[in-house]
């Protein structure tokens, strides 16, 4: 008796795996070495192109760095700081433009503002997520550290768009 409930209860399980449109594994793409390091060239000509000295950083879909760039006359912190931009994006799901409104915008009081300054992050403004166009998930960030928020932010985006613009890898 015992047994029977035991074999009907696997079986039962076993049905459940083979639901169609279950699935334990989903194919997904990866910045690969060549896309981050296009993306932090790209960066680095648009900052360039704009008179800015910054680090430019892409970190992958773990929030590992994959490659950075200090360029000369940038403060050292910047290239801690645009690694953390870039994993805060990663992290967060989110530009961290709205991770710095969160902490100081109209409604950032209380318990919310708490936790996202208490999170260990960076919460400034110049952090894009890299978006997989044919999923739609996140599968790294650029962080930018140098120049004004919003100038870092717009480093970044250029960056990103340049990569996307990238073949892709036939791995």
């Amino acid at each position: 008796s015992h047994f029977a409930s035991s074999e009907t209860f696997e079986w039962q399980i076993f049905l459940q795996l083979r639901t169609p449109g279950a699935m334990a594994l989903v194919a997904t793409s990866a910045v690969t070495l060549c896309g981050a390091k296009g993306a932090v060239e790209a960066g680095i000509a648009e900052a360039q192109k704009q008179g800015f000295k910054v680090t430019v950083a892409v970190c992958d879909s773990t929030g590992e760095l994959l490659a950075l760039h200090r360029m000369d006359g940038v403060m050292p912190v910047s290239a801690k700081v645009a690694a953390e931009k870039a994993r805060s994006a990663l992290l967060f799901a989110r530009e961290t433009k709205m991770l710095e409104a969160g902490v100081n915008g109209e409604k950032s009081g209380g318990a919310a503002r708490s936790a996202l300054l208490s999170a260990g992050h960076v919460l400034m403004e110049g952090g894009v997520p890299i978006v997989c166009p044919s999923s739609g998930r996140i599968i790294g960030a650029c962080g930018v550290s140098g120049v004004q928020p919003a100038q870092d932010a717009a480093v970044a985006k250029a960056a990103v768009a340049a990569m996307m613009a990238m073949p892709a890898s036939k791995l």
